[in-house]
Order: C-alpha cells, then structure tokens, then sequence
C-alpha cells in the first residue's frame, strides 16, 4: 500500500478540539511566547474570531488522516507572521519545516507576496533549526528570544 504524502487542509471550527489539545500540550506551552494554559472557552472565542479574519491562515499537517501539526500566518501590526507547532508524537522527524515551507507555498500562491515573520525562544533548538531549514533567516534577538525573516527574492 503506498503511503500518502502529508498535505495540509484549512483548519475549521470543526477543528476546535483537536487544536485546543494541540495547543495545551505540556511541551507546547512551554515553548510558547504565551506559556500559560489556555481555557477551553477562551480558545473557543479566540478561534471563531479569528476564522472569520480575512488576513488570518491556519493549517493542519494531515497524513494518513492524522493531524501532524499547526501552522498559521497572520497580520499583526501590519507585519504577517508565522507560528507552528508539531504534535508530541511526530517531533523530530523534519516535518516542521516541510509543514511550514507548503504553508509558505499556499500563502504566496507561488507569487512573490509578502514578508514573513517568526519568533522562537533562544533555547529552543529545535525550532530555531526548523525556521533555518524552512528558508528564514535570523533578523535579530530581543532578550530570551530570536526574530526570523522569510522574504523570497526574485532572480
């Protein structure tokens, strides 16, 4: 039987229990910009807000009909930035950066549209690595944490 390649789908209000326990997963938390638990009521309201946002994209990582991840993109103080997250099952395995690079892909439309942002703790290796393996560069550190920039250049 051959295996499916891992593509991502829109995430949809539908969605709303599988990203709240993505979301609270120990590990996540703590390497969030955010660490604090989220309330179930709180991600309920934040996300049917946010699905609504025309300048607002987020993603699940699906293979085999399992979700592998998170990716979303959106406008804040008119810069668009990126944030992911891997489920505890599937970190290591490289699927962070391909997760973010077909993100990448869907938000530019293969057009050359806007610049991208990420953030990652200092001490998060893993993360740090992933945003360099998916094409970002580091901009700059502010305190305990590094600022990415992805901006595709036309040859």
């Amino acid at each position: 039987m051959k295996k499916s390649s891992p593509y991502l789908s829109k995430v949809l209000i539908t969605d709303l229990q599988l990203t709240f326990d993505l979301i609270n997963e120990k590990t996540a938390r703590r390497w969030s910009l955010n660490p604090s638990e989220i309330k179930y009521t709180s991600h309920k309201t934040w996300l049917k807000i946010k699905l609504k946002k025309k300048r607002f994209y987020f993603w699940k990582l699906i293979k085999n009909s399992k979700c592998y991840g998170l990716v979303r993109i959106e406008l804040i103080k008119k810069k668009y930035e990126l944030s992911y997250l891997i489920s505890k099952k599937y970190r290591g395995k490289g699927l962070g950066s391909k997760m973010i690079i077909k993100a990448i892909d869907k938000f530019n439309k293969g057009k050359i549209k806007n610049i991208l942002y990420a953030k990652s703790f200092i001490k998060n290796y893993a993360s740090n690595k992933t945003l360099l393996n998916s094409g970002f560069k580091l901009l700059n550190k502010k305190k305990n944490v590094n600022i990415y920039v992805y901006k595709k250049y036309k040859n």
